[in-house]
């Protein structure tokens, strides 16, 4: 029987196996290190107890290599097998389950010979009873094999699991994730190790998940007999829902674990949607999960959003803290660029800014402020706050929208915060350095933030998540409020020119006066 595992040949070995229970039946045996009552005999009987000896020996010796041939079947489903070799383990499995079963009919119980490791705990046959009873505790056992070799299968088929999922980030060399952390900002789009380290986890995860569920429906769902097709086919498919269930949980631990290294929308999307095949995919057995991804992508999708705002915002307060210390206005303003928009201004006539933003609106994209240009910092945190709408565009998730928009209504009031906090500094006595200009800066930047790049930065908020009908109802309130400034400046003008009309009438009536005393005077 050893050289029959050693060679592989497991029918062989069960056909010796089997040969044990022959040899159990045709001789009454006892436990060899059993005890046995000194009685004289003769020589004749002395002689066929020692046979019995020796034919007892080899059964036991028989019993103690079934364990082993066990332990050999279940160690072959802890790698990779194709299913015919799969269904060649089980098979050999389930005869040797009725080799033991065989034991059993025959009324030789464990006090006798010892039952394989493993299976100490099946029920036990009784002595006494009906036929009928015994029959009932053969069912018993043989159903509680069968489960038992279920459980078995899907505990090796773990172990060969295991390895595909050991294989993911924590194999990644530290040279290659010293790399990732010093990467800049210019290679935010890209797929990194990590995240190829990632795909390629979920494709192998995926691909021997949905292997070992159709092997297992095949040997244990596929073949059953008409008579317990209900019963075990029942308990069968419930072990697989308990194990797909606890396969999922685990893909969905691994990836909150994986996906805190994702620092850029592209690759989230790529994850996200090898993801959803592989959830689709497992729909084929009974195990769709689409409905638990959400959840844990829309998290990591506001967290690379809310890190570029965030990078924007302490930008713009570091930038402002060390020109307010240093006395420095000149990163603060932007003189070409200042006098670029005054003549652009000068060169158009009023209103038509408000008509490109309104044709822009009309399209669906805002054109961006261009007066804003003259404040650099304030610039910078535009591009920055555009570039985490750009990472959500990449990867919006329906649920993601109201989270990302309040998110962004508290970066407002932080920026808006700070330029007014940097306003009262620069406007307290003993600043030193260009004083005057660093006030200036701070008074534009405040009132260019209010009045135009916060409205803008809502607008591409809304553009953004798709909200049309918010976006319309604001551009109706714009239009509305931009008529009434028109009106207002029109109003002003109209009374600036008649006072001018005033004032030259009433100068042109001065000079007729004086006109008139001089000529009324005498010569």
């Amino acid at each position: 029987m050893d050289a029959c595992l050693r060679a592989g040949l497991y029918d062989e070995a069960l056909a010796v196996a089997a040969f044990g229970n022959t040899l159990e039946r045709r001789h009454s045996m006892q436990h060899p290190h059993q005890h046995r009552e000194k009685t004289p005999r003769n020589d004749a009987e002395e002689v066929r107890e020692g046979g019995e000896e020796v034919i007892q020996s080899v059964v036991w010796s028989l019993r103690s290599r079934e364990s082993d041939l066990r332990h050999h079947l279940l160690s072959r489903l802890r790698g990779s097998i194709s299913m015919p070799h799969c269904l060649e383990i089980v098979t050999a499995l389930r005869r040797l389950n009725g080799v033991e079963l065989e034991r059993k009919r025959t009324g030789t119980t464990a006090c006798q010979i010892p039952m394989p490791t493993g299976l100490d705990k099946e029920p036990r046959v009784r002595r006494t009873g009906t036929r009928e009873d015994k029959e009932m505790d053969l069912e018993q056992a043989h159903s509680a094999m069968e489960i038992r070799l279920m459980v078995d299968f899907f505990e090796a088929r773990d172990s060969w699991l295991g390895e595909s999922s050991s294989t993911g980030l924590s194999s990644l060399p530290l040279k290659s994730t010293e790399r990732r952390r010093n990467t800049n900002a210019d290679n935010r789009g890209s797929n990194g190790p990590d995240s190829e380290l990632l795909l390629n986890m979920i494709d192998r995860i995926r691909t021997r998940t949905f292997e070992v569920a159709t092997q297992f429906l095949a040997i244990f769902c596929g073949a059953s007999s008409p008579q317990n097709q209900g019963s075990s086919q029942k308990k069968a498919l419930t072990l697989l829902s308990m194990w797909l269930s606890r396969r999922v949980r685990r893909l969905l631990n691994s990836l909150e674990s994986h996906l805190v290294d994702v620092n850029n929308a592209a690759s989230l999307r790529d994850v996200l949607d090898a993801t959803n095949f592989f959830a689709s995919s497992m729909g084929r057995v009974g195990a769709d999960f689409q409905c638990l991804l959400p959840p844990i992508f829309e998290d990591c999708l506001v967290k690379i959003v809310l890190k570029r705002w965030s990078d924007g915002v302490r930008s713009l307060e570091v930038t402002l803290k060390v020109c307010r210390e240093a006395g420095l206005a000149g990163p603060l303003s932007s003189t070409a660029t200042t006098s670029e928009v005054r003549n652009d201004e000068v060169g158009h006539q009023p209103g038509a800014d408000e008509k490109i933003q309104s044709e822009s609106s009309d399209i669906g994209t805002p054109s961006p402020p261009r007066k804003l240009l003259a404040s650099p910092p304030l610039a910078r945190f535009i591009n920055a706050f555009l570039d985490g709408l750009n990472e959500a565009r990449r990867c919006l998730l329906p649920g993601s929208s109201e989270t990302l928009r309040r998110v962004s209504a508290e970066v407002f009031t932080q920026v808006n915060t700070i330029l007014q906090a940097n306003e009262r500094v620069v406007l307290a006595p003993g600043l030193r350095g260009e004083a005057v200009k660093l006030r200036d800066a701070a008074s534009r930047m405040r009132r260019d933030y209010a009045s135009c790049a916060r409205p803008y930065l809502k607008k591409a908020v809304e553009i953004s998540f798709g909200n049309l009908d918010h976006l319309g109802e604001e551009h109706r309130m714009e239009e509305e409020r931009l008529f009434a400034e028109r009106g207002e400046r029109e109003k002003d003008r109209l009374v600036k020119n008649e006072a001018e009309m005033a004032l030259k009438r009433a100068a042109i009536h001065v000079d007729v006066e004086e006109t008139v005393v001089a000529s009324s005077r005498p010569s």
